[in-house]
Protein backbone atom coordinates (compact mmCIF):
# COMPACT_ATOMS: atom_id res chain seq x y z
CA UNK A 1 0.00 0.00 0.00
CA UNK A 2 0.97 3.55 -0.74
CA UNK A 3 0.87 4.26 3.58
CA UNK A 4 3.82 1.24 3.59
CA UNK A 5 5.75 2.58 0.68
CA UNK A 6 5.70 6.13 2.43
CA UNK A 7 6.92 4.59 5.64
CA UNK A 8 9.78 2.43 4.13
CA UNK A 9 11.08 4.67 1.79
CA UNK A 10 10.60 7.78 3.50
CA UNK A 11 10.29 7.11 7.59
CA UNK A 12 6.69 9.33 7.01
CA UNK A 13 3.94 8.14 9.28
CA UNK A 14 0.16 9.10 8.81
CA UNK A 15 -1.72 9.85 11.18
CA UNK A 16 -5.63 10.40 11.55
CA UNK A 17 -6.23 9.23 7.88
CA UNK A 18 -9.69 8.66 6.90
CA UNK A 19 -9.87 5.37 4.39
CA UNK A 20 -12.96 6.16 2.45
CA UNK A 21 -13.28 2.24 1.93
CA UNK A 22 -13.51 1.20 5.80
CA UNK A 23 -15.84 3.75 5.91
CA UNK A 24 -18.03 2.37 3.28
CA UNK A 25 -17.13 -1.18 4.47
CA UNK A 26 -18.72 -0.24 8.03
CA UNK A 27 -21.34 1.56 5.75
CA UNK A 28 -22.09 -1.51 4.37
CA UNK A 29 -22.18 0.10 0.72
CA UNK A 30 -22.49 -2.08 -2.50
CA UNK A 31 -19.06 -1.42 -3.26
CA UNK A 32 -15.89 0.16 -1.54
CA UNK A 33 -13.98 1.72 -4.03
CA UNK A 34 -13.77 4.91 -4.96
CA UNK A 35 -15.17 5.06 -8.13
CA UNK A 36 -18.33 3.87 -6.44
CA UNK A 37 -18.01 6.64 -3.69
CA UNK A 38 -17.73 9.09 -6.45
CA UNK A 39 -20.51 8.44 -8.57
CA UNK A 40 -23.15 8.13 -6.09
CA UNK A 41 -22.21 10.63 -3.96
CA UNK A 42 -20.83 13.20 -6.08
CA UNK A 43 -22.65 12.06 -9.41
CA UNK A 44 -19.48 12.15 -11.03
CA UNK A 45 -18.26 9.20 -13.19
CA UNK A 46 -14.22 8.40 -11.95
CA UNK A 47 -11.57 8.90 -14.82
CA UNK A 48 -9.07 6.12 -14.93
CA UNK A 49 -7.32 6.50 -17.57
CA UNK A 50 -4.42 6.96 -15.67
CA UNK A 51 -5.12 5.41 -12.62
CA UNK A 52 -2.00 3.10 -13.98
CA UNK A 53 0.49 5.47 -15.56
CA UNK A 54 3.88 5.61 -14.40
CA UNK A 55 3.73 8.14 -10.86
CA UNK A 56 7.52 8.20 -10.87
CA UNK A 57 8.28 10.61 -13.79
CA UNK A 58 9.38 13.50 -12.86
CA UNK A 59 8.08 16.40 -14.11
CA UNK A 60 4.92 15.14 -14.41
CA UNK A 61 3.28 15.18 -17.55
CA UNK A 62 0.46 17.95 -17.75
CA UNK A 63 -2.26 15.51 -18.38
CA UNK A 64 -0.93 12.98 -15.22
CA UNK A 65 -1.24 16.14 -13.08
CA UNK A 66 -4.49 17.26 -14.52
CA UNK A 67 -5.98 13.45 -13.62
CA UNK A 68 -4.40 13.99 -9.92
CA UNK A 69 -6.23 17.22 -9.47
CA UNK A 70 -9.82 15.54 -11.09
CA UNK A 71 -9.29 12.42 -9.08
CA UNK A 72 -8.65 13.97 -6.00
CA UNK A 73 -11.02 17.03 -6.06
CA UNK A 74 -14.17 15.35 -4.75
CA UNK A 75 -11.90 13.45 -1.42
CA UNK A 76 -13.41 16.20 0.79
CA UNK A 77 -17.42 16.11 0.00
CA UNK A 78 -16.96 12.02 -0.19
CA UNK A 79 -15.28 12.50 3.05
CA UNK A 80 -18.05 15.23 4.22
CA UNK A 81 -20.84 12.64 3.26
CA UNK A 82 -19.17 9.15 4.96
CA UNK A 83 -18.68 11.06 8.11
CA UNK A 84 -21.90 12.43 8.47
CA UNK A 85 -23.74 8.71 7.80
CA UNK A 86 -20.86 7.18 10.24
CA UNK A 87 -22.24 9.74 12.45
CA UNK A 88 -26.08 9.25 11.96
CA UNK A 89 -26.93 12.29 9.81
CA UNK A 90 -26.53 11.20 6.34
Amino acid sequence: SDVRWLQRDFGLYIVNLFDTGQAARVLELPSFGYAHLLESICHVEADKQHQLADWRLRPLPMELLKYARTDTHYLLPIYDALRARLAGGG
